[in-house]
């Protein structure tokens, strides 16, 4: 496991663990998913700007901790 892994699962961990419903329920706004979308498809037609390159990167980063926290909440209730 890496590190950058390992800090994830703690992450993700600590948030499920604060209310696993509201963690599994959790969806990002509109307007924000709009924004991803849009960086999706300047990304797949090559023209994204490097703030734009690190605007998304930060998103992909919060969407796998937030998948993990959700996860690890599924797992808190079944239990």
């Amino acid at each position: 496991m890496t590190k950058e892994s390992f800090e994830y699962d703690e992450l993700s961990d600590f948030i499920a663990k604060m209310n696993p419903k509201k963690v599994i329920n959790f969806k990002p706004s509109t307007s924000n998913q709009q924004r991803v979308d849009a960086l999706f498809i300047k990304q797949k037609e090559e023209m994204l700007f490097l703030e734009e390159k690190s605007e998304l990167e930060q998103y992909l980063i919060i969407n796998r901790i937030i998948g993990l926290a959700k996860a690890r909440a599924i797992k808190m209730l079944e239990e």
